[in-house]
C-alpha cells in the first residue's frame, strides 16, 4: 500500500541558492530607494566586562529597488558602513603601541511588513587598516555584499538598522592583525541567532536594543590575535540610541495594504513613544492596515553553507511511543500485523531554528548549518493505520538525532550579558506522527515528540566564568512537540509554508514547557538552581526549525531523492506572526 503523494509542497528554505534563485527569478529592475546620502546614526557600544560605554557614529549608504515582486528576491545594494570612533575612545580602548586599526563587523538589519517581522545579518563586512596616530575622530569604513529577501505577500517592506558586532582589529608595526574577514574570537564567547525573540546573538534574534532603543551592556569580549605581534582583538556590541529614524529603505511590493502610515504618525522604527525600536507599532496607524498583510519574510542567503554528508547514518531503533500516536478510528487496517516488524527505511537529512525563551525574550540558534549540524535519520513506516472509507492514512516513524552544543548570549535582566553553552540530550528516539490525506480534502498534521534533556555549562555572567560543574540540568526532561502542517489550498489554508516528512518545511513547537533546574553547583560550592529556574523556566518557550528535503542512502555520490551532490541543508527558519 503506497503513500499518496503531495499536490505540492512549499518549502521555506531552498535546498541550495542555485535552486532558490531559479525558483525566485529576479523582477525587473526599477529606481533605487534610500536615501541618497545615506542616512547618519548615534550608537553606544560596550567593549568589555568592566569597561565604560563608548559612543560612536554610524554612517550607513545603502540603495534599495524601489519596488519588488511578492515570491522574487528582493536585493539590496552593497552596503558601505562608516563607523566614526571619537578620539577619546581610540585612546580608551586602542592599545598604544598599535599603529593601524581595521576592523570586521555583522550588522543585524529590521525587516518589517505590515505585522510580520524578522532580522536578517548583514554578515563578515571588512574594514581595510587605517592609520591610528592623530588627534580627531577615526573612521573605519566597513564595506560587503548582503543578502536579500523575499516575501509572500505583498506591502512595504521595510528595512531597519539594527545592532552591530564589533571588532577592532589593532596591529603595531611588528605584527599582523587578524584577519578582518574572520576575525579572532574568544571559543567562550557564543555566535548564535534566533527570531521570534531577543538576544546578544550573531546571526538573527533581535537584541533587547532592538525592543527599547537602548544601549545594551557589559557585551564585549577580547581575543587574542592570529600572528606573532598582533594585538588582542576588541570586541563589543552597539546598539542605535533611542529616538532615532532608523529606517535605511522601504521597498513597495504590489499585491497588498501599504504598512507605511500617514504623515505625521510614528512609523515604529525611532523606538519612540514606547513602540519598539524596528518593530511594528503594537497599534496600527491611522491610514494604515498592517494586519491585513500576512506574509513570510524569507531571508535569501547568498552563499549557503554545504553539507559535505552524502550518506546516511543507521536508522534509530527502538519503539514508537504510544502515547504520541493518534487513535485510529474504528476499523482501521494496521500495519505491519502483530508479531511482524518491517525492515528499516532508512531517510536522512537536517534540520536547523531557533529556540526562543520566554523569560529572556531572547533567541538561541539550535543546530547551526554553519557548525558542524547534527545530521537526522529517520526509520520510517514502523506502522501504517488506513481507513480507505474515509480517506484515512497514519504513518508512524522514528527519528533520532544528536544535535551539536549550542553556544548563546543572553541580556539577562535587560542589561547583564550572560553566555553559555546549551545541550539538547536525547532520551531515545523521538516519535514522528503524520495524518491527512490533503489529496482528498483532508489537511496532513505531522507531529515529532520526544523527550530531550537540557544541558547548561561553560556559563558566564559578564565576561565571569561561574565554574558551573557538569551536572546543571533540567529536573526532568523538555517534552518537546513540534508541528507541521500541509493544507494549501484547502479549506482552513493557514496560508503559511507547508511541512510534508519526506520533502521538508517548517516544524514549530508553540509552548514549551522548560522545567526547573538541577545541579547547577560551582566549584566553589554555590548553588544556582534557583537562578537558573528564575531566568529560564517556565512554559511559553518555542522552537521554530525548518527542515530540509530527505534523502536516502546512496552509492556515496550523490543521495537518492535530493538534487544536490550532497545531502542539503536548509537556510534558517522565519517566524512571521503568529505560528499558531
Amino acid at each position: 500500500m503506497s503513500r499518496p503523494r503531495p499536490r505540492r509542497v512549499v518549502q521555506l528554505a531552498g535546498v541550495a541558492a542555485a535552486a532558490l534563485l531559479a525558483g525566485l527569478l529576479p523582477g525587473t529592475d526599477s529606481a533605487a530607494s534610500g536615501e541618497p546620502d545615506g542616512v547618519s546614526l548615534a550608537y553606544t557600544c560596550q567593549f568589555g566586562a568592566g569597561q565604560d560605554p563608548q559612543d560612536i557614529s554610524v554612517g550607513i549608504k545603502q540603495a534599495y529597488p524601489a519596488d519588488g515582486t511578492v515570491g522574487k528576491p528582493i536585493q539590496p545594494g552593497d552596503l558601505t558602513l562608516t563607523v566614526g570612533i571619537p578620539r577619546a575612545a581610540v585612546t580608551a580602548l586602542v592599545p598604544a603601541e598599535a599603529d593601524t586599526l581595521s576592523g570586521s563587523t555583522d550588522m543585524k538589519t529590521n525587516v518589517t511588513q505590515g505585522t510580520s517581522r524578522t532580522v536578517v545579518i548583514w554578515p563578515d563586512l571588512t574594514a581595510k587598516s587605517t592609520t591610528v596616530a592623530g588627534s580627531g575622530d577615526l573612521d573605519l569604513v566597513f564595506t560587503g555584499k548582503v543578502p536579500g529577501v523575499s516575501v509572500t505577500a505583498g506591502g512595504d517592506l521595510v528595512f531597519a538598522a539594527g545592532d552591530l558586532d564589533l571588532t577592532l582589529h589593532p596591529q603595531s608595526a611588528a605584527g599582523t592583525p587578524s584577519d578582518p574577514g574572520t576575525p579572532t574570537a574568544d571559543p567562550s564567547t557564543p555566535a548564535d541567532s534566533g527570531t521570534g525573540g531577543s538576544s546578544s546573538d550573531d546571526s538573527g534574534a533581535v537584541s533587547p536594543s532592538d525592543i527599547s532603543g537602548n544601549a545594551p551592556a557589559g557585551s564585549g569580549t577580547v581575543a587574542s590575535g592570529s600572528a606573532a605581534g598582533s594585538l588582542t582583538d576588541i570586541t563589543g556590541l552597539c546598539a542605535a540610541k533611542a529616538g532615532q529614524d532608523i529606517t535605511l529603505g522601504t521597498v513597495t511590493v504590489p499585491g497588498g495594504t501599504s504598512s507605511t502610515p500617514s504623515s505625521g504618525t510614528s512609523t515604529g522604527a525611532t523606538g519612540t513613544s514606547g513602540t519598539p525600536s524596528g518593530s511594528p507599532s503594537s497599534s496600527p496607524s491611522a491610514g494604515s492596515s498592517p494586519t491585513n498583510t500576512r506574509t513570510t519574510i524569507v531571508p535569501l542567503d547568498t552563499s549557503p553553507p554545504h553539507s559535505g554528508r552524502t550518506t546516511c547514518d543507521a536508522a534509530p531503533k527502538g519503539e514508537l511511543d504510544p502515547s504520541r500516536l493518534p487513535t485510529p478510528p474504528a476499523g482501521a487496517i494496521i500495519l505491519p500485523p502483530a508479531g511482524v516488524t518491517y525492515p528499516d527505511a532508512l531517510l536522512c537529512g537536517y534540520f536547523t531554528g531557533f529556540s526562543n525563551v520566554n523569560k529572556l525574550n531572547g533567541a538561541m540558534i539550535v543546530n547551526d548549518p554553519r557548525g558542524k549540524p547534527g545530521l537526522a535519520t529517520i526509520n520510517t513506516d514502523r506502522r501504517l493505520a488506513v481507513v480507505p472509507a474515509i480517506n484515512y492514512y497514519e504513518q508512524d516513524s522514528l527519528l533520532g538525532i544528536q544535535l551539536p552544543t549550542s553556544h548563546s548570549t543572553f541580556l539577562s535582566f535587560e542589561f547583564v550579558p550572560i553566555t553559555a553553552d546549551v545541550n539538547f540530550v536525547a532520551e531515545g528516539p523521538m516519535t514522528v506522527a503524520s495524518n491527512g490525506y490533503p489529496a482528498q480534502g483532508i489537511p496532513q498534521i505531522t507531529t515529532v515528540g520526544g523527550y530531550q534533556d537540557l544541558r547548561l555549562s561553560n556559563v558566564k555572567v559578564n565576561g565571569v566564568s561561574m565554574n558551573l560543574g557538569s551536572g546543571c540540568h533540567t529536573a526532568k526532561p523538555l517534552n518537546v512537540v513540534l508541528t507541521g502542517r500541509q493544507d494549501e489550498g484547502l479549506p482552513g489554508d493557514d496560508g503559511r509554508p507547508d511541512y510534508v516528512l519526506e520533502t521538508g518545511g517548517p516544524l514549530v513547537d508553540n509552548n514549551l514547557v522548560i522545567p526547573p533546574f538541577t545541579g547547577c553547583v560551582t566549584r566553589d560550592g554555590d548553588n544556582l538552581n534557583s537562578l537558573f529556574t528564575a531566568s529560564l523556566s517556565g512554559p511559553g518557550n518555542t522552537l521554530n526549525f525548518v527542515q530540509a528535503p530527505l534523502c536516502s542512502p546512496s552509492d556515496g555520490t550523490t543521495p537518492q531523492n535530493c538534487v544536490e551532490p550532497d545531502i542539503p541543508l536548509p537556510q534558517l527558519p522565519v517566524r512571521a506572526g503568529s505560528t499558531k
